[in-house]
């Protein structure tokens, strides 16, 4: 068997080549380019507006939309206070539902946009259609522009929200325009008041319209607790209403009888339908049997000694307002139907990237 030659070589030393210095002002020139680059990307990003909305070749930037991010803010800061009142934390920061990571800032966000799309889609359709803005709205809008800027807005708002008369009058001016054509829509549509106001009873929803003294009966623990006063206690408590009976029966201006001090006895208007009140069974049916400027006697409730005065136990207010209701919901899904069919005719695109920089409750609310 032959034998496989293997031929060593000798190993070659490595050419060790001599590294060169770069010339410090190269270095200095490099870092330079560098240092543009990023600034340049960080000024881009910073200072380059991309458009949140794009209907067609009409492209809608921030300062564009700004009537549409204070409309919505406004409408969401008002909750806000209410929800900080009653539960001690923020409305915006809530869960938008139970199993959703949004919060109702970003359900906020998406009502600026849709609120956006809707009214500058529905005012191209009404100027498409020869809608045009009449003398009369012209002169009803210049005052409601002047009335924001001077008496709705302090200055500090205006320089932040950056609103202008010219600004105001065209984003108002647009309002009015779409708010006319969706009633001409509206009015359009095959709906029959008479129909759905035959569905609801008048008995259902009359509403009895009352005022009232009342003295509580109960009063507090040591721990917080509300529990029934002593029978000496609730003896001081009818001496005490019983002391204006007589006084308040031929009295026209309830509301003047207290003096500012008082502190027991409370003076309050109400309304109420059968199926909702707060009152008790025995003292509701006393209540809705009662004539119209007549007054009860002192009643005891489970709470509190009363003293009622019929105002109206015929109120049509809850009927109209339910009635009213349904009339709207019908029109408001019929316009919907004809706004989701007008819609297919444009094209449009949300700037999800480019909004997401911006915090709602803080676009057009300044931060103190």
């Amino acid at each position: 068997m032959s034998k496989l030659k293997r031929t060593i070589k000798k190993p070659q030393k490595k050419q060790i080549t001599s590294i060169k210095q770069i010339n410090p002002k190269v270095w200095i020139s490099t870092l330079a380019v560098f240092a543009v680059l990023i600034a340049g990307v960080l000024f881009f990003d910073t200072f380059y507006q991309r458009p949140l909305l794009t209907i067609g070749d009409d492209k809608y930037y921030k300062e564009d939309l700004m009537y549409y991010f204070y409309t919505v803010e406004q409408e969401y800061s008002y909750s806000d206070q209410l929800y900080q009142q009653l539960f001690g934390s923020s409305y915006w920061d809530m869960p938008a539902t139970d199993s959703s990571t949004k919060t109702m800032r970003d359900v906020a966000k998406d009502d600026v946009i849709e609120l956006a799309l809707k009214y500058e889609v529905l005012y191209q359709e009404a100027t498409n259609k020869g809608y045009a803005l009449t003398a009369e709205e012209e002169d009803t809008i210049a005052t409601e522009v002047d009335k924001l800027l001077t008496e709705g807005l302090t200055e500090e708002q205006v320089d932040y929200i950056g609103f202008t008369s010219e600004y105001l009058t065209d984003m108002i001016g647009k309002k009015t325009l779409v708010d006319r054509y969706y009633k001409d829509v509206v009015d359009s549509l095959d709906i029959d008041d008479a129909a759905i106001k035959a569905e609801y009873s008048f008995e259902d929803y009359k509403q009895y319209d009352i005022e009232y003294f009342f003295i509580s009966t109960n009063t507090t623990d040591d721990d917080g607790n509300s529990v029934a006063m002593s029978d000496e206690e609730k003896s001081a408590a009818y001496d005490k209403i019983n002391g204006i009976y007589e006084t308040v029966k031929t009295t026209e201006d309830w509301s003047k009888v207290l003096g500012e001090d008082e502190k027991e006895l409370i003076y309050r208007t109400d309304n109420f339908i059968e199926s909702d009140t707060t009152f008790d069974d025995d003292f509701e049916a006393k209540i809705m049997a009662m004539e119209n400027d007549t007054v009860s006697d002192i009643y005891e409730a489970e709470n509190g000694y009363y003293i009622v005065r019929m105002i109206n136990n015929s109120s049509t207010e809850k009927y109209d307002e339910t009635v009213n209701g349904a009339i709207t919901k019908a029109e408001t899904e019929g316009f919907n139907e004809v706004y989701t069919d007008i819609l297919k005719n444009y094209k449009y695109k949300v700037g999800r990237n480019a909004l997401q920089r911006f915090t709602m409750g803080q676009v057009t609310i300044p931060q103190n």
